[in-house]
């Protein structure tokens, strides 16, 4: 296929119908260019042969732009494989891009601009796509290429002096330096600052404000500068831009006896500039609003004046440099990911929130939840202590910077369960696991369950949180403590211990669609994974049968013609659910596609997969569908942080609910009754294929004074099939579980236990099955004939 010349693919491309047809084809995953429309599969100067022999060295084919350009057409019309190898191996590959010369990246900000909706396909390929990788390289070079030109020292320096030329070269002049944005702020108010360059002040001060919100964080940095002429400057400009976010900072200055009068007074006349929503809030101490704009960064999805620069991949956290001289740029950037600067942010207005006011548990608890947060977003475990290079995942960290952890242990039980009750109220995983980590081991048995501050939390409520682990690590550090009198909740703490005992091997998924057959061919295809599967034709059903019979939800798929709940209902209902909140789901999408912007609008766990149909309009059910179906899962959950626990995971849990549960019944607790897990450590020790899960079962059993749980150890100890390993401990928990409560062997088994202790070929085992008979208390009788037996010649 000779390639598409770049005017013809752009004015295809970013057709309204040729976007829609890419969402349908991302919907579907298949890479076929018979699911869209033929006006954007059939470029005017395309044939077939390209598709095997790739760029035609003869024209412009191997020029960046338009590999470039064929890469987002053959993507655009379903062709992943083209696209990717054919066009995007060569592209990313290419020496001018690796590493990235100047010249390449002006053109690639050329291209990038010349059509804007480039980066929005590029985002959708990244996201629902199998070619997301190198569409993120791709990116990540145009995103670079942007801020090599926007931050170029040169550039600025020749832009600030156009701002003394003719009209026409002050507003390129200005133009460029907005498009330059916060990076031209420390170089115009290095300027602002130089005596050899007071010819330029009056301009550089009429064009500050103008950068707009891209210059306020640079400014806030630049109120820490000691150059008074510089921070009157800062100041007014600051007061000129109006945003809300400057208003901490002012109202710190307008109301710090430290500093002078004059700057007292233009920090005043700033704040009386801004336009408030609420205009109360110029009313308010520094420390108060400077939590206010901590609580806003950390939940800052909605609110625009927050994000960083969306051109770029990183975001920049500024500082002062106490060491710049006269002339110099006096604020320095910190590039930080874009996923942690918010909270980055909220950290640091916490902070400065608690310079002023140290008394304030709730913003030391905000501090930790952002610090969890932020550890969770740079792929951290925040119940971890092991050491890592702070500064190497997040800049703006110092070298030696403890982990998340350790201020949380640190800043003691009151805080952390303000901390554990932000996690609930957001439904946050990764905050709530931390919070129960710092609880765990800083927490006596009363503040466990005792809120010691009015904003804090029971750790008993996070029995109730919408993700096992979090349930279970609660009800770990609940059992552990051993509350000495009822609480509330104090119920869930053995059911949700005894929860984690089940198969370490098994996905749970929920199926819900009203098409009886194609519900059943996706049940059967689901089971084939090994999964557990429930399904019916309504949610309300599902979902009593999944309360009655999982401990979570590993996936949800509802189809888009399910009634009473409609799909929108249903995502709100699942919303709302205790156990379930957190679980991914994919609509299954037997039609129309207009439905995931409704849903999408609703919850941000949902995806979407086109169903192929058959002729009769019946659903086709494949192996294909299944992994397509299992593959959406994974990355809609991987966009939220849902992490499924790993068979691995599941077990260690496992083993420590076990020995916690034998440590409750051994306690003989008057509040946890370890009885109600009697059933489900017995199903663990007699079918569980984890051998050391089985002896921990064994070893809980045997402190419980019951007829089934000492005759399930028996059947183990006493099995023939049974490994040594296993039926060794076995009988020692049968001899433990006797000396306590005496025999409540049946007969046949007690029979089966002198059997062995008298003809069992393995001496350590015989060895065994003896002290197990001798801790039962036989009659005398019985004793001597066991004696007599044993020492015949």
């Amino acid at each position: 296929m000779k390639p598409c010349s770049l005017d013809v693919v752009f004015s295809i491309a970013m057709r309204p119908v040729a976007i829609g047809a890419l969402v349908l084809v991302l919907a579907r995953g298949t890479a076929s260019a018979q699911d869209v429309p033929d006006e954007a599969v059939k470029p005017a100067d395309a044939t077939e042969s390209g598709e095997a022999g790739g760029p035609d060295d003869s024209d412009d084919a191997a020029s960046l732009e338009s590999q470039f350009a064929n890469y987002l057409h053959f993507a655009l019309v379903g062709r992943f494989d083209v696209a990717d190898r054919v066009y995007g191996e060569p592209l990313i590959s290419r020496p001018e891009l690796n590493p990235l010369t100047d010249e390449a990246a002006t053109a690639l900000v050329a291209l990038s601009e010349k059509h804007e909706d480039s980066i929005e396909t590029l985002l959708l390929i990244i996201n629902n796509s199998t070619i997301g990788d190198n569409a993120k390289k791709m990116l990540a070079l145009i995103r670079k290429a942007h801020k090599r030109k926007r931050m170029n020292p040169s550039r600025i320096k020749s832009n600030i002096r156009l701002l003394t030329g003719s009209p026409m070269q002050r507003a390129v002049g200005l133009e460029r330096l907005i498009e330059s944005g916060e990076y031209a702020v420390p170089w115009m108010l290095g300027t602002v600052a130089d005596p050899g360059q007071e010819q330029l002040r009056p301009f550089v001060l009429q064009a500050l404000p103008q950068l707009g919100r891209s210059a306020v964080n640079p400014l806030l940095a630049a109120l820490g500068v000691e150059d008074e002429p510089t921070l009157h400057c800062v100041i007014d400009a600051l007061g000129k831009i109006g945003y809300q976010q400057a208003l901490p900072y002012l109202q710190r200055l307008a109301t710090d006896d430290k500093v002078g009068a004059s700057v007292r007074e233009s920090a005043a006349a700033a704040i009386a500039g801004i336009e408030a929503d609420d205009p109360a809030a110029k009313e308010k101490p520094a420390t108060e609003l400077f939590h206010d704009l901590a609580e806003h960064y950390y939940y800052y999805a909605n609110a625009d004046s927050l994000r960083p620069d969306p051109r770029e991949d990183s975001a920049n956290v500024w500082n002062v440099r106490k060491d710049a001289l006269a002339g110099e740029d006096p604020v320095e950037p910190v590039a930080v990911p874009r996923d942690i600067y918010n909270l980055v942010m909220c950290m640091r207005c916490s902070q400065e929130s608690l310079r002023l006011n140290p008394d304030q548990p709730g913003v030391v608890a905000l501090w930790l939840a952002a610090n969890f947060r932020r550890e969770a977003r740079l792929g951290l475990d925040v119940q971890s202590e092991e050491t890592v290079e702070a500064r190497a995942l997040d800049p703006s960290r110092p070298e030696i910077f403890p982990r998340s952890i350790y201020f949380a242990r640190s800043a003691g039980p009151t805080c952390c369960q303000i901390a554990l009750s932000r996690a609930i109220k957001d439904r946050d995983r990764e905050v709530a696991l931390g919070a129960i980590a710092a609880l765990n081991v800083t927490a006596g048995p009363r503040a466990l369950v005792d809120p010691q501050d009015p904003g804090g939390t029971s750790l008993a409520r996070a029995l109730f949180f919408p993700d096992l682990l979090v349930r279970l690590k609660a009800a770990l550090a609940l059992g552990r403590a051993m509350p000495k009198t009822a609480f509330q909740g104090s119920g869930e703490v053995v059911p949700v211990l005894a929860s984690a005992l089940a198969p370490t091997d098994k996905n749970f998924y929920l199926v819900v669609d009203p098409d009886e057959s194609s519900r059943q061919q996706l049940e059967a295809g689901l089971q084939r994974t090994g999964a557990v599967v429930v399904a019916a034709d309504r949610l309300t059903p599902a979902l009593r049968r999944a309360h009655q019979e999982l401990t979570h939800l590993d996936g949800v798929f509802l189809a888009d013609d399910m009634e009473r709940p409609t799909p929108i209902e249903a995502i709100r209902e699942l919303a709302r659910d205790d156990r379930f909140a957190l679980a991914p789901i994919v609509i299954l999408l037997k039609g129309d596609t207009l439905i995931l912007d409704r849903v999408n609008a609703v919850d941000d766990r949902v995806g979407g997969e086109l169903l192929d149909l058959a002729a009769d309009g019946s659903v086709v059910v494949d192996s294909g569908l299944v992994d397509r179906l299992l593959e959406k899962k994974d990355r809609v959950a991987g966009k939220f942080g849902h992490r499924a626990l790993s068979p691995e995971m599941r077990l260690s849990l496992a083993l420590e609910a076990a020995q916690t549960l034998q440590a409750i019944a051994a306690s003989d607790s008057q509040v946890l009754d370890v009885t109600v897990a009697e059933k489900t450590l017995i199903d663990a020790l007699t079918t569980h294929e984890s051998e050391e899960l089985r002896v921990a079962a064994a070893a809980a059993l045997s402190w419980l004074d019951s007829e089934s749980a000492q005759q399930a150890i028996a059947v183990v100890a006493l099995g023939v099939d049974e490994t040594e390993s296993l039926r060794m401990p076995a009988f020692a928990s049968l001899a433990g579980a006797a000396r306590r409560f005496g025999s409540h062997l049946d007969e046949r088994m007690t029979d089966r236990l002198i059997k062995q202790a008298f003809d069992e070929p393995n001496l350590a085992l015989r060895t065994a099955a003896s002290q197990a008979l001798g801790a039962l208390n036989l009659p005398e009788r019985r004793a001597a004939d066991i004696i007599v037996g044993q020492a015949k010649e």
